[in-house]
């Protein structure tokens, strides 16, 4: 049996992972980052194509082809073989330009990849913080069960001899609580499984069986030390990204206004005279105004990004003050239950409950455990509560905290 007991004990060990192990499986497995990253390495791709000139344009051609003799080429002068060639060469900047353009987008992606994995990260923390509290009030409601059963059958051994009316209402008091409490066991028991399930899903990792999920102490800081911190906020670092996306496209529709020469170089043989070659500059003219008017398009986009910054800026600092409030009415919940309410309670408890064995009030017992129940499970949320908030916290601000 001590064997079984060891085997089970490392078969469970082996099932078992860590907080920091989901993340860190999540941060290397999870597609969602992965796909992330494929596209900042397809980035790299586009920026070195920014730079490169439009390809260029080879022509063949043969010209003055006689109706009468088309295989014949050397019936007049003019009639000619040709190679030509033609390279559009951009305006001086515009290369620089587009190369930027592609810079800006791949911080866009850079920023995005932050933002998902602080959103994902806080989704793990924040499901093994729920799986935590589960776990709690699992070993709180068998706690209780066992400690209901105790109190039945210490009554009822007492009580043995004198059965009467009050007796038998306490019993079955006794026995509806401990029907309820086991009903509570399994749905707990239910959302345990729930937890792991999607923590397998969200660290892209199988077969979790148990996590080892320690709440150390961690102080809320100041609102204002928090607030300090919007700036660096995925999300706002996202909305400024794209902002810099569209004053780089700025940028480079300006320089579209510029004229950008076309070089063009052709190679004409004939059968009955001497080749030669020709050469010729083209520009390409912008006189329709459709330059400009992409500038001014431009430009009320980048308006429209501005005000969508702000709001973003306004947005997350209405959340943070929100979730600062909510953590720390979680933090001053545990505070007054854990140092002030149940220490008290559990002497009397210890007290009342001696008296059960005498022949007590079984009935008015059972009503005090469940009220503890509540107050004790009321506890271990709040607990889970605050470092969930916490989490979510750390998730807007892309940042441990």
């Amino acid at each position: 049996m001590r064997s079984l007991f060891l085997l089970s004990i490392i078969a469970a060990a082996l099932h078992a992972v860590t907080l920091s192990g989901l993340i860190e499986s999540a941060r290397t497995k999870h597609p969602t980052l992965e796909a992330i990253k494929s596209r900042i390495a397809a980035a790299d791709y586009a920026i070195k194509r920014a730079k490169n000139f439009d390809n260029p344009v080879i022509g063949l051609g043969i010209n003055d082809i006689r109706l009468d003799e088309p295989a014949n080429r050397s019936l007049e002068r003019m009639q000619t073989q040709s190679v030509s060639f033609s390279q559009k060469i951009p305006w001086f900047g515009k290369r620089d330009a587009k190369k930027a353009i592609k810079k800006a987008e791949k911080e866009l992606l850079f920023a995005s990849l932050k933002e998902a994995e602080a959103v994902l990260f806080a989704k793990i923390k924040q499901t093994a913080y729920r799986l935590w509290e589960t776990q709690k009030l699992i070993e709180l409601t068998q706690q209780t069960i066992s400690l209901t059963k105790q109190n039945i059958e210490l009554f009822e051994a007492y009580t043995a001899s004198s059965r009467s009316g009050n007796t038998h209402m306490g019993i079955m008091s006794a026995e509806l609580v401990k029907s309820r409490l086991k009903t509570s066991l399994k749905r707990l028991i239910a959302k345990k499984e729930q937890d792991l399930a999607l923590l397998e899903y969200l660290s892209f990792q199988d077969n979790i069986k148990e996590v080892e999920v320690e709440l150390f102490d961690k102080k809320l800081l100041p609102l204002e030390k928090l607030l300090s911190k919007i700036e660096n906020s995925p999300i706002i670092t996202i909305e400024e990204a794209k902002e810099k996306i569209v004053i780089k496209h700025i940028e480079l529709d300006r320089l579209q206004e510029k004229i950008d020469p076309v070089i063009r170089v052709g190679y004409y043989q004939r059968s009955s005279y001497e080749d030669y070659i020709s050469m010729g500059v083209g520009f390409a003219i912008p006189i329709y105004g459709t330059e400009k008017n992409i500038v001014q398009e431009r430009r009320a986009a980048l308006l429209s990004q501005k005000k969508v910054l702000l709001d973003s800026k306004r947005e997350v600092r209405a959340k943070i003050e929100k979730l600062f409030a909510k953590a720390k009415s979680s933090h001053e919940i545990v505070e007054i239950i854990e140092k002030e309410s149940i220490p008290q309670i559990d002497h009397m408890f210890d007290l009342i409950r001696s008296n059960i064995a005498a022949g007590g009030d079984l009935y008015k017992f059972i009503d005090l455990v469940e009220q503890k129940l509540k107050l004790d499970a009321e506890a271990i949320s709040a607990r889970a509560k605050y470092y969930i908030t916490l989490a979510e916290i750390e998730a807007i601000l892309g940042e441990k905290i």
